[in-house]
């Protein structure tokens, strides 16, 4: 630990002396932050501690109630600056364009997910052209859409549900329930 930290340590515990304090100007200067004490520099009694140098005029600092804001004696305060032109706040309108195609989005494939479950979209089982393929089958399998045109395509009608019928259904809800909770 150097010498200075030392001071300032013992600065910071209350073991330090006043004259040591005036003594050193920024120990003062820390003195007077930290606590509040305004401490004058000592001017030496024995002529041969007196100043080679021309005397230094000491001004007590003007304090301000804040301890964050320092006082400097002779400045004067910057002139308040003119508010820059701010643009206009923009219309909810254009907003509304994205949550509406998110609502017409969700509404039409809640609706498709409801028809296909009630077996609505059962007359393209005509497009079914394997061995396997049945009259009864009238809904689409949603994870084997791609294969409408033989078994894996079609499932059983309404009591028999899949993953895939649960999961259109709650996707389509959960679009909805975005769209609506933009506005």
């Amino acid at each position: 630990m150097s010498a200075y930290d030392d001071k300032v340590k013992r600065l910071l515990d209350g073991e330090i002396d006043e004259a040591e304090i005036a003594a050193d100007p920024i120990l003062s200067s820390l003195a007077e932050r930290i606590f509040g004490l305004n401490i004058e520099p000592i001017t030496p009694t024995k002529p041969s501690q007196q100043p080679v140098g021309p005397e230094v005029e000491v001004l007590t600092a003007k304090t301000n109630h804040d301890p964050m804001i320092e006082v400097i004696p002779g400045a004067t305060p910057a002139p308040a600056m003119p508010l820059p032109d701010l643009p206009s706040i923009p219309k909810v309108g254009a907003e509304k364009k994205s949550g509406s195609f998110l609502k017409i989005f969700g509404l039409s494939s809640l609706i498709v997910a409801v028809a296909n479950i009630l077996g609505l979209f059962g007359f393209l089982n005509s497009q079914c052209v394997a061995e396997k393929c049945t009259e009864e089958a009238t809904r689409i399998n949603w994870a084997g859409i791609h294969n409408i045109n033989n078994e894996l395509g079609w499932s059983m009608p309404f009591p028999e549900m899949g993953i895939p019928d649960y999961v259109a259904v709650a996707c389509s809800i959960l679009v909805l329930i975005v769209a609506f909770r933009r506005n």
